[in-house]
């Protein structure tokens, strides 16, 4: 999906206007994913779960996915998900990986966070494979596509990776002279994050999830919503969108509900750009300070990055 939505975005083609609406949204749903904890890379409690059989095959054709490639056991790819079983499409290793020690890192969805990734040999970027694994039991696609992923990239590619900690730029979220501008969560104002989104939050008395709670397009402003989520998880996820890691030294405590209208630009690199060429939309920055009373400015601060030590081609089934 991200892959289509990208390229009629950029393809310089006109929409019209629904259809642009329609291609936003979806974009910075995938791009936003869920409110969920910000953990890369970190080992899982022994035993780790695995497959109960695998079948890794290269796939003759080089199309499939790119370096977040397609999924499935519930990440898509065309099939209907199916608890217990991953089916990917031709991926390269290095989208594997990606998928396995950053997407859905210790059994969790964590949205379109982006960790740098060095290390290894070539083909790891260019030679695509396809596996088709069972699971015993009806583990879920978190679990699937995160820690059981790891173990079998481990075991069948002997894949040895490390993290490490770096001095990167960030953004610092701070607080304004005038202070925050938020709005207090209210007890029992939204439903729990398991429960179904409802279509019309406002009809029939019907709450809004917990969590994030979606994009909307006021074209070039994208709305982006969340409720009961701390300063903490807005700077590590919502605000993932930014080119760099955002940190949170607001020293804020409390659970909050947002409101956020900005305009994509050069700074939100992965969201689509309607706005005009001489940036005259609203930026996230600017939308930050004046809808929050919270500032964005560039820093120094720790970062996380992934080092591929060894890794080989597949063994045999």
């Amino acid at each position: 999906m991200m892959d289509h939505v990208a390229r009629e975005l950029n393809s310089g083609s006109k929409l019209p206007m629904a259809r642009a609406g329609t291609l936003a949204v979806g974009w910075a749903l995938v791009v936003l994913g869920t409110i969920a904890p910000y953990l890369l890379a970190q080992s899982v409690p022994s035993p780790a779960p695995k497959f109960e059989v695998a079948a890794i095959k290269p796939c003759e054709s080089a199309l499939g996915g790119g370096a977040g490639g397609r999924v499935d056991g519930g990440a898509g790819g065309g099939q209907v998900p199916s608890p217990g079983r991953l089916n990917t499409n031709c991926q390269t290793v290095m989208a594997l990986i990606n998928t396995a020690y950053v997407r859905f890192a210790n059994g969790r969805s964590n949205g379109a966070i982006k960790v740098p990734i060095s290390g290894g040999p070539d083909w790891i970027n260019s030679e695509r494979y396809e596996i088709n694994a069972k699971a015993d039991g009806n583990a879920g696609r978190e679990m699937m596509n995160g820690p059981m992923l790891q173990a079998l990239l481990e075991d069948r590619f002997r894949l040895k990776i490390h993290s490490e900690t770096r001095e990167t730029p960030v953004y610092a979220l701070t607080t304004t002279k005038g202070g925050p501008r938020l709005s207090p969560f209210k007890e029992g104002s939204c439903a729990p994050a398991g429960t179904a989104q409802p279509s019309e939050p406002d009809a029939k008395n019907e709450k809004p999830r917990c969590g994030f709670g979606g994009v909307r397009m006021k074209q070039p402003l994208l709305i982006v919503e969340a409720r009961k989520i701390s300063l903490d998880e807005f700077a590590k996820n919502i605000l993932s969108i930014l080119d760099r890691p955002v940190i949170n030294q607001t020293g804020t405590p409390g659970l909050f509900d947002f409101h956020l209208e900005f305009t994509p630009d050069e700074t939100t690199p992965a969201l689509p750009r309607f706005a005009p060429s001489d940036n005259s939309g609203t930026s996230i920055f600017t939308a930050v300070q004046e809808q929050l009373g919270l500032k964005l400015a560039s820093a120094k601060g720790p970062g996380t990055f992934l080092v591929i030590d060894h890794v080989e081609r597949p063994s045999e089934n």
